[in-house]
């Protein structure tokens, strides 16, 4: 298992009610789901609860102005709660917690916010947290599949390292650093370790796959960028939300990305469906909520959309997108008429 590096971690279980009773005033930045599962719990009331889930820089921004003086901003939830915190912190400067919900992302270890503007994703601001706290007590709170998505922000270094090794050749993407590349190589091996302990609901595959998560950020931090865990399975992710216009859990997303764009890429896609179903994770469509006909709308919209965005280089750009490989998609999906 790889030595994490990245922000303080506090483990453990029980542990949320005691640090947000030593807090002072705080302002609540969360989801429904999560604030439902903590809120009776809380020894002292937040003086605001912000609800995540706009990430539009108007949006976040309009945010700043209502925040009460030297409150600290504690984001509680998933991936759109964490990045709504840290646009906060980033703006005001005021103390930052940040209390994951689910393992369904690495936002909660990374500085910058994952931005919704002109129709994309843009990376902007940097944030450190105090602390990020994972109590397993409110990660084991919810469903285990939920928990099981988690795997696909670290997932993603199976399509990310092969899609940032085409960008290099091609002089179109930052250069090649195998260091780098030999570090996401072990994120791979340490997740198919811990799968099945998420699959069993045990704390090490929680706690296992947070380090990951944890020394990802500081990693994407030291380079400078994320290419070595975001590809062509994070740039589908984003044209399904935006041909669609909603989402999913990131996590889970970014999981059926991995799935797709691994078969399209001739990469291995053995290994990301073996990791997929070892943790547990839901990657049948119906119970997804998801259509093929959403899938296909994503995958179709794809070149365009990466070449209109200017997103790195991958297996994305040029690519024709034919019944050859929807059918191939299709098969990685195992959708059936």
């Amino acid at each position: 298992m790889i030595t994490a590096r990245g922000f303080d971690v506090d483990y453990g279980r029980g542990q949320l009610a005691d640090l947000l009773g030593e807090l002072g005033p705080w302002v609540a930045v969360t989801q429904p789901e999560p604030w439902e599962r903590i809120r009776t719990g809380l020894p002292t009331e937040p003086s605001q609860v912000l609800w995540s889930g706009d990430l539009r820089p108007s949006h976040l921004d309009g945010l700043v102005d209502g925040l009460p003086a030297d409150a600290t901003v504690v984001g509680i939830g998933g991936g759109s709660a964490m990045d709504t915190a840290k646009w906060l912190h980033h703006r005001t400067g005021r103390t930052l917690v940040q209390v994951p919900s689910l393992p369904s992302v690495d936002a909660c270890f990374t500085r910058m916010t994952a931005l919704r503007d002109a129709g994309g994703v843009r990376y902007e601001g940097d944030s450190v947290p105090e602390v990020v706290i994972v109590d397993f007590d409110l990660i084991w709170s919810a469903p285990r599949e939920l928990v099981a998505g988690g795997i696909g922000d670290v997932l993603s270094c199976h399509t990310g390292l092969h899609d940032w090794a085409l960008g290099a050749a091609v002089g179109r993407d930052a250069p090649w650093d195998e260091t780098s590349a030999e570090r996401a190589r072990e994120y791979l091996d340490d997740l198919e370790e811990l799968a099945p302990l998420l699959a069993a609901g045990d704390d090490r595959g929680v706690q296992m796959l947070m380090e990951c998560h944890r020394d990802i950020g500081w990693l994407c931090h030291e380079l400078g960028h994320a290419r070595f865990e975001e590809g062509s399975e994070h740039f589908w992710a984003y044209a399904f939300e935006h041909v669609t216009g909603r989402t999913i859990m990131h996590g889970e997303l970014v999981t059926l990305g991995v799935l797709v764009m691994s078969t399209l890429q001739g990469n291995d896609p053995d290994r990301p469906r073996r990791i997929a179903d070892a943790a547990g994770a839901r990657t049948d469509l119906g119970e997804l909520g998801v259509a093929w006909s959403e899938v296909e709308a994503a995958l179709v919209r794809l070149p365009s959309f990466v070449e209109e965005q200017g997103l790195w280089y991958s297996v994305a750009n040029g690519l024709e997108v034919g019944p050859a490989q929807l059918e191939a998609a299709r098969t990685a999906l195992r959708v059936v008429d």
